[in-house]
């Protein structure tokens, strides 16, 4: 059993950019992903009736956390990673790494009480129009962290896989 140690491989400057275009796509993309849904979704959705912004908002918020979730947090990990594997970029993907996983925390604790708020709404039937409103708009705006910090970690992503 000692041998089979000796035998893993370092990974290779192939595997190595493959992790780092990997990190760059998924961030980016879901980056983009993930403001749609503050800059397109929500402002259509406050056009809605009440009752039935409120509905369509819990849908889309379910599927997109659904979609979205490994894709924000997978390259945390694997910047984690790129950090323990290139030496010289250790800071940089460290930095990328944090800024990911941020948004656990951040979904946790800014998000996740908003979605309950509007959850209550449906059930109790209480939707009045201005807090739900008031609601969907905050949930919108809390939103917009995500991407900002998904871009960020990705064009610091970037320049490590670059320079």
């Amino acid at each position: 059993m000692s041998h089979l140690s000796h035998t893993i491989l370092p990974p290779t400057p192939s595997s190595i950019r493959a992790l780092q275009a990997l990190t760059i796509l998924l961030l980016t993309t879901t980056s983009g992903a993930t403001a749609s849904l503050s800059v397109f979704l929500v402002p259509r959705l406050m056009e809605s009736p009440t009752r039935l912004m409120v509905e369509q908002f819990l849908r889309a918020a379910s599927t997109s956390r659904r979609v979205l979730s490994v894709p924000l947090v997978l390259p945390g990990l694997l910047h984690a990673y790129l950090a323990y594997l290139v030496p010289g970029k250790t800071r940089l993907y460290a930095v990328a790494a944090a800024l990911t996983l941020s948004t656990l925390p951040w979904t946790r604790f800014a998000m996740a009480p908003l979605n309950r708020k509007l959850e209550e709404r449906i059930v109790t039937l209480d939707a009045e129009p201005k807090t739900a409103h008031q609601l969907v708009d905050s949930w919108a705006t809390r939103n917009l962290y995500k991407p900002v910090v998904s871009l960020a970690a990705g064009v610091i992503g970037l320049y490590a896989a670059m320079w």
